[in-house]
């Protein structure tokens, strides 16, 4: 048992569930079986909110308690949904903490309260509540530390994953960006529950503490089950984003120090019209609605007064004529071809991140770390993070595949880029590059 498996309060607090409970009918409460809890996750952070979601093991209620102070007092407490009935569940619990202070440091702890018996509204039992330890974060802001970490391509590999989420917990950023394909095929949502809250790692507590910017990658929207992620990572605030654009629900835009960080969502690899997607796909719409959002965002006060912007999307947006990825664009409809790099993203995107002076884009998606550096038509670097394996590929060994973690921070009003080889535990790349 770990070190945070004992709450202050003497509740036990243990690694949520990989299963849920051994009960056939979960939605009428644990019948005894003592209720598991995860550590909390912080997600979608913005100035004036946060999201937190943890784990659980069967049918039960959650409440967040939080303030200024260390100590707790005078907390508030947010209920998790919105108005009306308060939604309880058997795998997670999300809860939106709002009208925040931007760039300050706040105190938290979640509060689980099971079902033992749950027959109807009339007819129910609680158990005793969960209390989580004490965990802290800072909102964003123009006064927050200019200090952000990314990883990507984790594809649930978890010995790779924990290099790359104790590399992050090292350096301490004010922020996380998961840059997409975190997932493979996700056919249920305790398999999503296990990947973002709850993974077989000794470092489940990596998002307890720093806050998790998802942006989503191809695999993050395949499976039967994934069009309902957002119970388990939760999306963007949605008054952040206009009713025309309630569906561009993992866009970002917000100011951390001198930074401003936008995330954008490349969605699917290959074209609507491929037969793998049945119909299904509609990126083509999604990708120009994320243009008219993406122009708005850059001429917002707050956006372009930011001395450096960063642009974070899954699928890289370039890729020079003699590059070997150059062919591999994603438009045309070939059963054996997919996107390397993304043309139509770069058609509709780019045009306006050159006008709005984007210092950068970091991507990822081809599992091998590169940097391209700006060109006379192309004043932004782009970067691509590595993937999970470890210093081999499926011809054998191959020392350029290893998993990064890209940091990058304002230092004496210069942006520095590192690129972490967690791997080899080296550095591939450390430059000031404005």
């Amino acid at each position: 048992m770990d070190s945070q498996s004992l709450s202050r309060r003497g509740f036990l607090l243990a690694g949520a569930a990989t299963a849920l409970t051994s009960s056939a009918t979960p939605f009428k409460g644990t019948q005894g079986v003592p209720l598991k809890v995860g550590f909390p996750c912080l997600q979608a952070p913005a100035e004036n909110t946060m999201g937190v979601s943890w784990a659980i093991s069967g049918l039960a209620k959650g409440v967040v308690e939080y303030s200024e102070s260390a100590d707790l007092s005078n907390a508030k407490i947010a209920k998790s949904g919105g108005y009306g009935l308060v939604p309880i569940d058997i795998a997670s619990l999300n809860v939106r903490l709002e009208n925040l202070k931007p760039a300050t440091k706040y105190y938290y702890r979640t509060i689980t309260t099971p079902f033992i018996d749950y027959k109807n509204i009339y007819d129910a039992k609680l158990g005793e509540p969960i209390v989580s330890e004490i965990h802290s974060f800072t909102t964003m802001g123009a006064a927050s530390a200019a200090h952000f970490c990314v990883i990507n391509d984790t594809h649930a590999q978890w010995k790779s994953f924990e290099m790359c989420v104790g590399k992050v917990k090292e350096l301490k950023p004010q922020v996380l960006v998961w840059n997409g394909d975190a997932t493979n095929t996700t056919q249920d949502k305790q398999t999503a529950v296990e990947i973002f809250l709850d993974p077989p790692i000794a470092s489940k507590d990596y998002g307890a503490d720093i806050p998790v910017c998802f942006e989503s990658g191809n695999h993050d929207f395949r499976g039967s089950w994934i069009s309902k992620k957002e119970e388990v990572m939760m999306p963007r605030h949605p008054a952040e984003r206009r009713g025309d654009q309630w569906d561009l629900k993992w866009n970002f835009a917000y100011r951390l120090g001198d930074l401003a960080m936008i995330g954008m969502d490349t969605g699917e690899d290959k074209p609507d019209g491929h037969p793998k997607w049945f119909g299904l796909a509609n990126f083509e719409a999604y990708r120009k609605a994320q243009a008219k959002w993406l122009e708005e965002a850059l001429v917002r006060p707050d956006i372009a007064a930011a001395k450096f912007k960063i642009v974070f999307c899954h699928i890289p947006l370039f890729a020079a004529k003699n590059h070997p990825d150059y062919p591999h664009d994603g438009v045309k409809i070939d059963p054996n071809d997919y996107a390397y790099w993304s043309r139509e993203c770069h058609d509709l995107w780019a045009p306006l991140m050159e006008k709005a002076g984007v210092t950068a884009a970091i991507c990822a998606h081809k599992h091998r770390f590169r940097c391209d550096r700006p060109t006379a038509d192309r004043k932004w670097f782009q970067f691509v993070g590595g993937g999970p394996e470890c210093g081999k590929d499926r011809k054998g060994v191959n020392p350029q595949r290893f998993p990064t973690v890209i940091e990058g921070k304002v230092e004496n009003g210069r942006l520095r880029i590192i690129a972490h080889d967690v791997f080899n535990q080296r550095i591939a790349f450390d430059e000031f590059i404005a």
